[in-house]
């Protein structure tokens, strides 16, 4: 490893000090990389480089490790609503681990047993955890919510076998023996979790999955003795730094359209159409980034947007102005059709206070 000086040269007192001045420097600098994390997920900015999420991005983008981002992130969203944790971080008071433990404990308590911390009660919770290691605030909350810690997990055993545990309240687990009950015909093992797990995944993907789907497509007589023209495209978005992953020539064919025109056009995209738009894509996020070339790929909350905003006339009918975005590239849409003062306040979560910029 190259060294910027001789550290040789340095007595013990002089190598301790300077070691002491940049960890405090590593503070003050992880304290400023949040604040960049939060202005990114606020404008939605990794989006524009063809990351699905802000954890992906900081992640593939920014090389940290799945861990790290997560710790960074969850810490991130706390100093947003704490902003006085800012100083604790600082000065070494809270790392950002403590931080990302008391945050994620919070909302483990908010969503597995529907508690909800005052501000109050949150900053007391922070100062409870000051100075103290990973170890000692595992401890501290566990003594007031056992279940709340670490109540899910996946961890990865080989290449291909993964660990998921977590807990099931009484409701969910009656639940999960009545499926095992009525399902026992389906089952070779029935006292078998993973085989009782795939089956209901099974079940719920060919229920839910477009992808699964029979093609529900219906052409009328006059489109098939009509002859239609077949041309590759290329979808360009109107937005300047994205495209749209390529589709086949079927995508250009009206499906199940009258050859009337509604005086309103509708919104709505048609179930057939809709079908149709999912296998061209693959089921997954078509936004390439003219950055990156990056292709989002994600699959994760997908929906069919308008290259060409409804709004502002786009088709909901044409194929060829329908392509299949993730959550979160929707949301960057939205953010550069419309700009961000406009969109912003429906991106927060509900009972989330905007704050001023």
């Amino acid at each position: 490893m190259q060294q910027p000086f001789d550290l040789n040269a340095l007595s013990h007192e002089e190598l301790l000090a300077s070691t002491r001045k940049l960890a405090e420097t590593e503070r003050r600098i992880t304290v400023t990389i949040l604040h960049h994390l939060a202005e990114i997920e606020r404008r939605r900015s990794y989006a524009k480089l063809g990351y699905s999420s802000l954890w992906d991005y900081t992640v593939r983008d920014l090389k940290y490790s799945e861990s790290a981002a997560f710790r960074r992130i969850s810490a991130m969203r706390a100093l947003k609503a704490h902003p006085e944790l800012e100083q604790k971080i600082s000065d070494g008071t809270l790392s950002v681990t403590t931080v990302s433990q008391v945050q994620t404990f919070i909302k483990a308590e908010r969503d597995q047993a529907s508690r909800h911390y005052s501000d109050q009660d949150k900053s007391l919770l922070f100062k409870k955890c000051e100075n103290k290691s990973s170890r000692e605030v595992t401890r501290e909350l566990l003594q007031i919510s056992p279940l709340a810690v670490r109540v899910q997990k996946e961890r990865a055993i080989t290449e291909n076998r993964t660990m998921i545990s977590f807990v099931a309240d009484t409701d969910l687990l009656s639940k999960i023996h009545r499926v095992r009950d009525l399902a026992v015909p389906r089952l070779r093992d029935p006292a078998s979790y993973p085989e009782l797990v795939n089956l209901m995944s099974e079940v719920t993907l060919d229920e839910i999955d477009p992808m699964r789907r029979p093609n529900r497509s219906v052409t009328s007589a006059r489109e098939k003795n009509s002859v239609r023209e077949k041309i590759p495209v290329k979808i360009t978005s109107s937005i300047s730094d994205q495209t749209i992953a390529p589709i086949s020539p079927q995508a250009t064919q009206s499906v199940g359209q009258s050859s009337r025109q509604s005086p309103k056009p509708s919104r709505t995209v048609s179930a057939a159409v809709r079908a149709q738009i999912w296998r061209e894509f693959d089921g997954r996020c078509a936004f390439v980034s003219r950055v990156t070339g990056n292709r989002c790929n994600s699959t994760f909350g997908l929906e069919i947007e308008h290259c060409k905003p409804h709004a502002l006339g786009g088709s909901s009918d044409d194929p060829t102005n329908l392509r299949l975005l993730c959550r979160h590239h929707n949301q960057w849409q939205a953010i550069e059709s419309y700009g961000l003062n406009k969109i912003e306040k429906h991106l927060q979560p509900k009972g989330h206070k905007q704050q001023k910029h």
